[in-house]
């Protein structure tokens, strides 16, 4: 081997491993924000499919419609609290899962006006809240990841 090529390979493998570990990153970013849209899915689809149950929400007012309300955010909340979005470090128990996902999410129901005869269901998740994947040095992933998750369900009256 000549004396001018020692080290070469190694600095090579150095350019290759780290662009791997960029697309390795990249891949896991977007596997974890796809699971977290999902499941804040499935939890706006349960919450339009337990508004189903209630019928009389068409001409509830007051506190019929606030319990409704109320029931149809559990079944949100529940369905939330049964995956994997909540870090390890506030999974300890169901209580600390519920309490975290309260605190980085939002739920709101949309009430229905008179005329209209139907529900919707909308799930918020802001980045900001609680990051989804650690910040890694030049590699700014806010660039291209949304700043707000956001999905809503709706459930014919």
């Amino acid at each position: 081997m000549n004396r001018h090529q020692r080290g070469v390979a190694a600095i090579e493998f150095a350019f290759v491993l780290l662009g791997l570990l960029l697309a390795f990153y990249g891949i896991a970013s977007f596997g974890v924000v796809m699971y977290t849209k999902q499941a804040m899915s499935r939890a706006a689809a349960d919450g339009a499919r337990a508004a189903q149950m209630f019928p009389q929400l068409r001409t509830a007012t007051g506190t019929e419609l606030a319990a409704a309300r109320t029931r149809i955010e559990s079944v949100v909340w529940d369905s939330l609290n049964g995956s994997v979005i909540v870090p390890l470090t506030h999974s300890s128990t169901p209580t600390e899962r519920r309490t975290w996902l309260t605190q980085a999410m939002t739920v709101e129901v949309a009430t229905p006006s008179a005329p209209t005869t139907t529900l919707t269901v909308t799930v918020s998740f802001p980045d900001t809240a609680e990051r989804l994947l650690p910040w890694v040095p030049l590699f700014d992933a806010s660039q291209w990841l949304p700043v707000t998750l956001t999905t809503r369900a709706t459930a014919a009256l």
